[in-house]
């Protein structure tokens, strides 16, 4: 994903905001298309859309976004400093508990800053091009039904940016296919609600397109070069809805920001999404040459990731209290668990024992569908003992079924991104937390809870906060591998560690265009996370008030040079 932190550096505000902005401001974006072509030419205008329809779940799935995002949630833990993993995830180490997004320009630890960033705001030139070239240039793509497909889904793409802004940021910019750039200085940034409320509107544009316009499939090459998926508009409806719901409910930063969210709309948005009806999973293919998700294909190789103890802990109760693990990491193994989930079970994996030279045993009848026993601690030690865990998560070990890394195993197949049990516990959550119905919500939470772990069925006689528990229980596993969901989900519960961010600041090289002060978030400048603190750990880079003041005690040490003179 490094790459797509390398789109565009802004010569004036954001060259992201489109290429109209860069000829405005005779700006050369290397990587955009020529604006001319792009906005006169068919092929062109249709290929910006599966372009950005592949930067979108990518950038989602990328290492230096859900990967990260997932480890700080710790939801997986790894001890490695790929894609600066421990630098963010480790307690105690660089800072006293978890450090803070190190927002300096130069910054080795910059890039988990600017992924969403760059990605999405890349993503939105392609979209705003695209429905500049239909509503402006009244460019036809084939014919008007195909026309309309790609402007709905052009909306959607808007919808979609600015909800990822609202979700991983404080603040960010709120830029259309009508927005003028004349003076792309002057764009106001806005608050990351007002993000959320653009982005929620254009999903009901979008939604309104689609349904004057329905079409029974979308082009199968936007999810994949090959065997992506194809879906109807009303199934893109429903994906619309979940990501409604998700930029409700997973928008709070704090519990008490979680107490103020309208949980009768979540509920209401996620009765029409993925889950509602014929239920439906949004994926991709992972070929492992254009589309990859980062995120899967780390976390669920158990040489190189675990899942994080806090979860383990929770997950592998059962019969034996012995066989649960423990959370801290005890200092030594945790033993095969013997769990009453399905999606755990004994915790055997693979077609023998020590399978991959990590200590598994080979899976039984009572192998759990999603997580797998190693008693081996492949960690550093040295770099904090609690990034130890004796459980990998294998549910997406790709590719072909069941997913042992064997010679004719290539490691393709396809990645979900947006699944139907994500869009069924957002929906029980907005009924408990909405008082709706309490059976509802139990049924909802039931169809992973009894469905694939096997667990005593909720009546919804339990109380909201029984629900609420068991609720959380789904979202640990359920979650696990969805993008970012992990952290977003923790973060507006309080469940994050100390320290730790709760979004991310405007990368620091926009701030430098933009001629604002660096600020960050966490990290022992600013422990709550939340208001903006320092640009980051022995910030080398001096905010505006910093060079303003040493300006000025630059000139008075030449006023005084010059009076004894």
């Amino acid at each position: 994903m490094r790459k797509l932190t390398q789109w565009s550096r802004l010569a004036a505000v954001l060259a992201v905001l489109g290429t109209a902005g860069c000829k405005s401001l005779e700006v050369t974006n290397p990587n955009a298309p020529d604006a001319e072509r792009a906005f006169s030419d068919p092929g062109a205008v249709a290929g910006l859309v599966t372009g950005a329809m592949r930067n979108w779940v990518m950038v989602r799935e990328s290492y230096d976004g859900g990967l990260i995002l997932s480890a700080m949630a710790d939801a997986y833990t790894a001890s490695w400093n790929n894609f600066n993993l421990r630098y963010y995830t480790s307690y105690g180490v660089e800072c006293p508990e978890r450090c803070g997004w190190d927002n300096r320009p130069t910054s080795n630890f910059r890039f988990q800053v600017e992924t969403f960033w760059y990605g999405y705001y890349g993503l939105l030139s392609s979209a705003n091009d695209v429905l500049t070239a239909i509503r402006a240039n009244d460019v036809i793509i084939g014919s008007q039904a195909s026309t309309d497909q790609l402007e709905a889904i052009a909306v959607m793409l808007q919808g979609v940016v600015f909800s990822s802004i609202a979700l991983n940021y404080d603040q960010g910019f709120v830029v259309t296919e009508a927005t003028d750039l004349a003076n792309p200085l002057a764009l106001p940034l806005e608050d990351r609600a007002v993000l959320r409320d653009s982005a929620i509107a254009k999903f009901d544009q979008a939604i309104a397109l689609m349904t004057a316009s329905p079409f029974s499939s979308s082009p199968a090459t936007w999810l994949g070069v090959v065997n992506g998926t194809s879906y109807s508009s009303a199934q893109w409806i429903k994906l619309i809805r979940t990501m409604q719901a998700e930029a409700l409910a997973y928008f709070p930063r704090t519990a008490a920001e979680n107490a103020q969210v309208n949980w009768s709309q979540v509920a209401t948005y996620a009765s029409g999404g993925l889950s509602s009806g014929a239920a439906v999973d949004f994926q991709f293919y992972q070929d492992f040459v254009t589309m990859f998700s980062g995120l899967k294909n780390w976390s669920n190789d158990i040489t190189t990731m675990r899942v994080d103890t806090r979860v383990a802990h929770a997950i592998t109760a059962g019969p034996d209290p012995s066989k649960v693990h423990a959370d801290p990491w005890p200092g030594t193994s945790n033993p095969q668990p013997n769990a009453f989930d399905a999606r755990v079970g004994d915790g055997s994996w693979g077609p023998a024992d020590d399978f991959l030279g990590n200590g598994t045993v080979a899976e039984t009848a009572n192998a759990g569908s999603d997580f797998a026993w190693s008693p081996h601690n492949n960690m550093n030690p040295a770099r904090g003992q609690f990034h130890q865990s004796n459980l990998g998560h294998i549910r997406y070990s790709y590719a072909a079924y069941p997913g042992y890394g064997l010679p004719e195993e290539d490691g393709t197949g396809q990645i979900p991104t947006y699944t139907a049990t994500m869009n069924d516990l957002l929906w029980a959550e907005g009924l408990i937390r909405g008082n709706g119905s309490a059976a509802q919500a139990a049924a909802l939470i039931n169809n992973t809870r009894v469905g694939r772990g096997h667990l005593t069925p909720l009546t919804g006689g339990e109380g909201q906060a029984a629900l609420l528990a068991a609720l959380q229980y789904e979202q640990d596993i359920e979650l696990l591998g969805i993008g970012p969901s992990p952290f977003y989900n923790r973060r507006r519960i309080d469940g994050l560690w100390p320290m730790t961010p709760r979004h991310m600041p405007i990368p620091a090289k926009e701030l430098s265009v933009l001629k604002l002060e660096l600020y960050s978030f966490g990290g022992p400048e600013n422990p709550a996370g939340l208001a903006p603190g320092a640009g980051g750990p022995s910030s080398s880079v001096r905010s505006a008030r910093e060079i303003g003041e040493a300006m000025l005690k630059e000139q008075a040490r030449e006023a005084r040079r010059h009076k004894r003179n």
